[in-house]
């Protein structure tokens, strides 16, 4: 049961990444630690490692759902636009990522906090 929720679950939002941003390479970077995120509306609850340099952002799953999702690493340039939204009470931050669209990566505020500097750094358009 668990190998065929990874694999639809992969298939569902990791795979457009996987197809662009894929990467097999060391990364270092600053950790963020293990986040929750929406990837094109497949939920990765408390499930994702993020890490970010002047490269992008590199992210993978932990131990239990690496099968099936291979790391990526978004160039901070495939941010086209980060969107500020509202579910209930809860504000988050959704980044659009590819021209044409490749993903939408939905992250909650204090994760986005952590890496909205390199985001202006790396002339990211500013959240909304």
């Amino acid at each position: 049961m668990w190998i065929l929720v990874t694999f639809i679950l992969s298939k569902k939002g990791w795979a457009d990444l996987v197809a662009s941003y894929e990467t097999n390479a060391h990364f270092s970077g600053e950790r963020v630690g293990v986040i929750s995120a929406t990837i094109n509306n497949a939920n990765y609850k408390n499930s994702l490692v993020l890490k970010y340099n002047e490269e992008g952002l590199y992210l993978r799953p932990i131990f239990l759902f690496r099968l099936f999702h291979k790391p990526i690493l978004i160039p901070w340039k495939e941010i086209k636009e980060v969107r500020s939204k509202k579910i209930l009470l809860f504000p988050y931050k959704e980044l659009i990522i590819g021209h044409p669209f490749v993903a939408a990566v939905s992250i909650n505020n204090s994760v986005f906090n952590k890496i909205e500097n390199s985001i202006n750094t790396y002339s990211i358009p500013p959240a909304n």
